[in-house]
């Protein structure tokens, strides 16, 4: 029923537009609250109706008992009846009940109401059956009721009961006009206060959410909050952030694709320059001059580190992160592998303390897990300056892998806490790309887990890696 009236608001408005929803609604809602209050008052006239005709034959009957021995001219009693507007009038005291008033014509009476008996249902009822018509348009009926004369036990009326159905038909004509006037300026006035506190604002976030999803890099397009207090207010200010952050992150992206672009169109030289550059560092460390044996290791290291960089950068540079090929190894194997490549088996400052079980098996990609201890360990190394000792444990807990990486480094700063995981933000005073633990973020929450700086300081800094 709901849906369907709503499916005709829709085509009497002729548009689905919420004002003029909330203009329908709010008379619909209004006419519904006059019909209900006109149930119970279409019941209370006719009560009243028919109470001020007992009065008027009361005033009558006393009129008749004033005269000398009861006894009035046939005119007199026309005038009686007609001032009442009835047409008899019976009176009962004790057990005398006598006829005061009547016709001279035979009266049939159609229906009987007794007020003293009467309750709101009973009222209601009689009062919808007379405006329907259930009588003849020249019935008669007789009601009997009580006046302010306590020794009078009632009063009955006999009356055309057309009379009653008239002015009942002139109450509901005027309570429907004034329902309608109600409803329209109720309607107008509700509507104009919603138009401005909520219509026009939610029409303007809406023309700057269409707006901002076409060009979204105009910044003419960003909502300018109200400076409301309400929820509206909020909604404007939370928006005009999402759009400032949204824009800073498409204009973000924007210029790592370029950057990203820029780097692949470069990459093929750069490889070519930095091999010849191999070739010529492989011939220095021939070469037994003391001055050159010392330059080339450094000469050696500053080109491990450009390769480094661009190796990092067009991994991260790229669009869509390998998917990882998974399958069971041993972690323990991982980190040694780890050791090896780094050349730290011989080491005389720096020293790894490999605590995993040769029984841990992860089902992961061996590869991508090995890129992220080896992000883990050189950050480490390079932190320490290559002495102290970097320990790996494991442990397995309620269906996780818990891995740890800890080392006993001066900890990192708290400037750069919030920006650990993010790329080109490097954590070692410049001399990385700030990659490692970006890619190595990639790589753990690709295969579901998680990482995180478990804790750092003056002893050290821990890193947790969770693992399904």
């Amino acid at each position: 029923m709901t849906k369907a009236f709503l499916d005709k608001l829709k085509i009497f408005s002729g548009h689905s537009s919420l004002s003029a929803r909330l203009l329908l609604l709010t008379i619909f809602f209004v006419l519904l609250a006059e019909v209900l209050i006109y149930v119970p008052s279409i019941a209370n006239f006719r009560k009243t109706w028919l109470e001020d005709k007992l009065a008027a034959a009361h005033i009558a009957v006393l009129a008749i008992e004033a005269a000398p021995d009861y006894m009035i001219s046939e005119m007199l009693t026309k005038e009686l009846l007609n001032s009442a507007g009835v047409v008899a009038i019976v009176q009962k005291r004790g057990d005398n009940r006598q006829l005061v008033l009547a016709t001279d014509k035979p009266l049939q009476v159609d229906d009987r109401y007794d007020l003293r008996e009467a309750t709101y249902w009973s009222l209601t009822i009689d009062a919808f059956r007379a405006l329907l018509h259930s009588h003849p348009n020249d019935a008669l009926i007789q009601v009997t009721g009580l006046t302010e004369d306590k020794n009078m036990d009632y009063i009955q009326i006999i009356f055309q009961e057309e009379l009653l159905c008239y002015d009942m038909y002139v109450f509901s004509r005027n309570v429907l006009f004034l329902s309608i006037i109600i409803s329209l300026i109720t309607a107008g006035l509700l509507f104009y206060s919603l138009s401005c506190l909520l219509i026009r604002p939610v029409k303007k976030v809406t023309d700057s959410m269409a707006a901002f999803r076409k060009a979204p890099e105009d910044y003419r397009q960003q909502i300018s909050p109200d400076g409301r207090q309400d929820e509206i207010g909020h909604v404007m200010q939370e928006l005009a952030h999402m759009q400032d952050q949204v824009r800073k992150a498409l204009n973000q992206k924007n210029h790592l694709a370029k950057l990203g672009e820029a780097v692949s169109k470069i990459n093929h030289d750069l490889r070519n320059i930095l091999a010849s550059a191999q070739l010529v560092s492989d011939h220095l460390q021939t070469v037994e001059d003391p001055v050159v044996q010392k330059l080339a290791p450094r000469f050696v290291k500053a080109l491990d580190r450009g390769i480094r960089l661009c190796e990092n950068t067009l991994d991260y540079g790229k669009a869509e992160s390998e998917k990882p090929q998974m399958k069971d190894f041993s972690l323990r194997t991982v980190i040694d592998d780890v050791e090896t490549s780094m050349g730290l088996m011989d080491h005389d400052h720096l020293k790894i303390d490999n605590q995993i079980s040769e029984t841990l098996m992860l089902h992961a990609d061996p590869d991508q897990i090995f890129r992220v201890f080896l992000n883990l360990t050189r950050n480490a190394a390079q932190a320490m300056d290559n002495k102290g000792h970097i320990s790996f444990s494991a442990a397995v807990k309620d269906g996780q892998n818990i891995l740890d990486v800890r080392d006993d480094g001066p900890g990192i700063k708290d400037k750069i806490r919030q920006t650990l995981f993010q790329p080109f933000r490097s954590n070692n005073g410049g001399s990385g790309s700030g990659l490692g633990l970006a890619i190595s973020k990639e790589i753990i929450e690709a295969h579901g887990g998680t990482i995180e700086l478990l804790e750092t300081g003056p002893e050290g800094s821990a890193f947790r890696i969770i693992l399904p």
